[in-house]
């Protein structure tokens, strides 16, 4: 099992006693600092202590550094990284900034640069500007044009991107480069780089974003570029164009630059460091995702007793572990976790479908503080309608029961519940009364408003009223569709009688009227699934078979990816059959799209695996476990993709993750 656990305290002397890992700790903490740390707060870094006497530093870090190349001491007794020196400060007087922004085709990794613009500043004069349109050689998105205004017959002959990136290089040398959002920005112009040389921009750069939530918390309650901008009220309004833009991010800039004086910034360094998040006491547990191996898997974040914190599933471990011990604060929860954190175990698993399943049931089992989904199933509300009373009424329940009525649900929390109720409640204008046997007594305003049809005056009324229940529960049934018209009409007259606040609370009945459609639909989907979903193990000869009935797993099996599989899949067609044996049902027996709720999440997973939204997941449907499905899970396995393999040495499946206590 991947564990990854603190030095114990103690002072340590001899490389030998430090523990395996403890000089990458502390060359992670150089690089991160981006400069050389002094000696005391680096042999702390290696014994994990928080305070270590000077001799016994210089003891420690005499030995470590003569043995790892990676570090280095200074004459001044700082320890770091071989070609790692501290920049040299720079006066704001004499600092050079070049601002660039860029419009794309998209977001992702596969968006193309279709402009670039930047503007040079020194001293706090513009030298320089660039704006270049840039072919992408693919079509322009109709909403990227219709945010950007540039169209197709703008590029066509506007050129490749090379040549206008290596002027924007010539533009930008010897400066900070600048942008508001700079993860995107320059993100892009490496990816770029990296596709047409190899290379990556090898420059210092400054995140106005940062700067300005650091420098402008509680003044505005925005941080994008227009917001910022309207702030400093500049002279050219940012248009989703990537000059204009640019000059408005220099604009903000040297606002920005004005209000860090204020706070003692004398030098370009004294800015950057501003721009930066305040240190998370979590970086300094970093070292503890070291080693985790890639590829899908769970993991469990422990305390000093071994008790489960949070548990987590990924589609690359390494990589989200890592992302926890950044600069950006995680939520509250999680926050909170990170602060009492000792230990991580992490079991890769064959597919990301493997590793989400994991993580529902160690949820399950444990519900560990740090997680919010799945934690308590006990608060899920069901929506109950029975039409065999005498004035059928909707309400809601806890928990769903064998009484003849019909069911649906969970919805996560009573306010959800709550308002698909009430908005059902006046699409089939249903009764809001308690009494079981109603009475007309003249004083019901709902009635009288025609928002209810009013069982209780008998009569066609009463056949109205039971003519609409049993429509509510064909829609149910999914039967029918959802009624919506008497909501929709009650709208328009209060919107042509301009009732508008009445008309904003029958838009909001209508809008959770949809939200209750689209919940009871996926459930209804959900319990309908049935057949065995296909996914890789971690053992390249093998694939794992998961067999589903009615939205239920109910068996695991591992199948060899070639050659005679018949006494596992003998296994997976008992599972199926017993499955689907009536006595074998859902209990209690109830009407309705419901589902039971500490198993709703995995239902909805398994929904998506069948509907091909599962990676590296090959689902096969069937009806009944008969010899011709079997056939066919038999021949799907050979179309499962096989996992990248693991690194050498021992890896536990998820659920060895379990017997951890």
């Amino acid at each position: 099992m991947t564990r990854r656990t603190p030095s114990p305290r103690g002072p340590r002397v001899a490389s030998l006693q430090l523990e395996l890992g403890a000089a990458d700790r502390l060359a992670a903490l150089i690089e991160e600092s981006g400069e050389p740390l002094a000696p005391e707060r680096a042999a702390g870094a290696l014994l994990a202590l928080p305070r270590v006497p000077g001799e016994l530093a210089r003891r420690v870090l005499e030995e470590v550094v003569r043995d790892d190349a990676r570090l280095v001491s200074h004459d001044d007794g700082r320890v770091g990284l071989v070609g790692l020196a501290p920049p040299p400060s720079t006066p704001l007087a004499r600092a050079v900034w070049t601002v660039v922004d860029l419009e794309t085709t998209g977001v992702g990794a596969s968006a193309r640069i279709v402009e670039i613009g930047a503007v040079r500043l020194e001293g706090g004069e513009q030298t320089g500007t660039l704006s270049r349109l840039v072919d992408p050689g693919i079509p322009m998105p109709p909403r990227i044009t219709q945010i950007t205004g540039i169209r197709d017959r703008d590029l066509a002959g506007a050129g490749p991107l090379r040549p206008a990136l290596a002027e924007f290089l010539r533009l930008a040398r010897g400066s900070v480069l600048v942008a508001h959002n700079a993860a995107f920005d320059v993100g892009m112009l490496d990816r770029a780089l990296m596709r047409l040389d190899g290379t990556r921009i090898g420059m210092r750069v400054l995140d106005t974003v940062g700067l300005a939530r650091r420098l402008l918390a509680g003044r505005i309650a925005r941080f994008d570029l227009a917001s910022v901008s309207d702030r400093f009220d500049v002279t050219v309004r940012p248009c989703h164009r990537a000059l204009p833009d640019a000059l408005a991010t220099a604009e903000v800039l040297l606002g920005l630059i004005g209000l860090a004086q204020e706070r003692g910034a004398e030098s370009a360094e004294d800015v950057m460091a501003l721009a930066l998040a305040a240190p998370r006491r979590a970086r300094q547990r970093r070292y503890l995702a070291t080693g985790l191996p890639t590829g899908p898997g769970v993991y469990v974040m422990r305390d000093r007793l071994g008790q489960a914190l949070y548990v987590g599933k990924a589609g690359d471990l390494r990589t989200r572990v890592r992302s926890y011990f950044g600069s950006r604060r995680q939520p509250p929860r999680i926050e909170g976790a990170l602060a009492a954190l000792a230990a991580i175990d992490a079991a890769p698993t064959g597919s990301e479908l493997e590793a989400a399943l994991a993580e529902l049931d160690l949820i399950r089992r444990w519900r560990p503080p740090g997680n919010v989904r799945d934690a308590r199933p006990d608060k899920s509300v069901y929506l109950r309608l029975a039409l065999a009373e005498h004035a059928p009424a909707l309400g809601l329940r806890t928990a769903v029961r064998e009484d003849g009525a019909h069911y649906a649900g969970p919805f996560p929390s009573r306010r959800l519940a709550t308002e698909a109720a009430e908005a059902l409640r006046d699409g089939y204008r249903l009764r809001t009364c308690r009494p079981r046997l109603p009475v007309d007594d003249g004083r019901c305003l709902r009635g009288a408003a025609g928002r209810c049809l009013a069982h209780c005056r008998g009569g066609d009324d009463a056949v109205a009223y039971v003519r609409s229940a049993r429509a509510l529960a064909a829609w149910l049934a999914g039967e029918e569709a959802v009624l919506d018209a008497p909501l929709r009409a009650r709208l328009a007259r209060l919107v042509a009688q301009q009732r508008y606040e009445d008309a904003a609370r029958t838009t909001r009945l209508l809008d959770a009227l949809r939200r209750a459609d689209a919940q009871i639909s996926t459930i209804r989907r959900a319990r309908h699934r049935t057949g065995v979903l296909l996914a890789s193990d971690l053992d390249p000869r093998h694939v794992v078979a998961f067999a589903v009935v009615r939205g239920a797993l109910v068996a695991k099996r591992r199948l060899p990816r070639q050659g005679d599989a018949g006494l596992e899949l003998g296994a997976v067609a008992a599972a199926l059959e017993r499955a689907f044996d009536p006595a074998a049902a859902l209990e209690p027996r109830a009407e309705g799209p419901w589902l039971p709720a500490e198993r709703y999440s995995e239902a909805l997973l398994l929904a998506q695996a069948f509907a091909g939204r599962a990676p590296g997941v090959v689902p096969v449907a069937c009806t009944a476990p008969d010899a011709l499905a079997l056939r066919r899970v038999a021949a799907a396995r050979g179309r499962v993709p096989v996992r990248e393999p693991l690194p050498p040495g021992r890896h536990p499946r998820a659920e060895e993750l379990a017997a951890v206590a």
